[in-house]
């Protein structure tokens, strides 16, 4: 009987190794595929997690016009932001008689102050020809895929200056305002003055918002990493990439490591879905895209022994 089925086997290779093949893609697919697409895409990597590998920031909102014209120059697509949380300052609004110098001034400073405090801020010049179009607070939050909006007006009478700051969310809500007086025939040093004490207020009013907080608990993590162990699977990767070693790999031992014992049995009787499904796995647990039974990517090569895991 084994050598017919030797036999056949032998004479089916091809035809085995097609379906393996196809199987082990399907697996990979429906258990890792969403990983994949966030790691690809640079979002947040794993199931249900407010942390992401390359950011600890509130998630930005979707690009598009939404119905509304595009406009010519502005673009398709919301920018790429990094590991910053983007604030998009929109030109100052002139009351009263004052240079046109001033509120270019003003602007240029408020960009340089927000940047030294970590935040980023879109092309103003592009902004700019959002808000002449007639766009308003929440069309430019929306279409440069920011969260924050930062609004100014400038008034002057005789040596005194006022700026009025507000913080805009994309619905158009105020989070946040207050204005700033000002005094004298320096307009340098009084844009340097003002732009200093409004980020520095913006800064403040983000901060929160900036910390990585435990779900169960609200508190914020005491650091980054301490917060990458939170929302990574408690499995060590370490562990995981020795089970997956040949012979071990191929009955999918690793998958019964991980709390996935229904996929570990489809390895076991199909010898690692022909080998291409253990070759696989091995290759997502080696770029941390390998998940748990829970979803959780197995990011961590060796956890602390005195942390719980849970």
């Amino acid at each position: 009987m084994l050598d017919t089925f030797y036999i056949w086997a032998k004479d089916n290779g091809d035809v085995l190794g097609t379906i393996g093949f196809l199987f082990a893609m399907l697996t990979m697919v429906l258990t890792n595929g969403k990983i994949i697409l966030q790691r690809m895409r640079g979002g947040p990597i794993g199931a249900d997690t407010p942390f992401a590998a390359n950011t600890i920031t509130v998630p930005v909102a979707n690009g598009g016009n939404g119905g509304a014209v595009a406009l010519a120059g502005t673009p398709t697509r919301p920018p790429n932001y990094g590991d910053k949380m983007p604030i998009a300052i929109l030109p100052p609004t002139e009351r009263g008689d004052h240079s046109d110098h001033f509120a270019a001034g003003l602007a240029d400073d408020l960009v340089a102050d927000l940047q030294q405090a970590s935040f980023a801020t879109p092309d103003m010049a592009t902004v700019t020809r959002l808000v002449l179009s007639g766009a308003d607070a929440a069309t430019v939050a929306r279409d440069m895929g920011v969260k924050h909006v930062l609004a100014t007006s400038i008034r002057r009478q005789d040596d005194k200056i006022r700026v009025s700051a507000q913080l805009i969310d994309p619905t158009g809500t105020v989070l946040w305002s207050d204005r700033y007086n000002s005094a004298g025939d320096d307009l340098m040093a009084i844009q340097e003055n003002i732009a200093k004490k409004v980020a520095d207020a913006v800064a403040n009013q983000l901060k929160p918002s900036l910390s990585v907080r435990n779900p169960d608990t609200g508190q914020p993590y005491s650091s980054r990493a301490e917060a990458l162990v939170a929302v990574s699977s408690p499995k060590s990767r370490f562990i995981a990439l020795m089970l997956c070693l040949p012979v071990l790999g191929i009955f999918g031992i690793h998958r019964f490591y991980v709390g996935r014992p229904f996929t570990g049995l489809l390895y076991l009787f199909t010898l690692g879905l022909a080998s291409f499904g253990w070759i696989i796995d091995t290759i997502l647990i080696l770029f941390g895209m390998f998940a748990d039974g829970k979803g959780r990517p197995l990011r961590i090569w060796r956890h602390d022994p005195l942390k719980k895991a849970s």
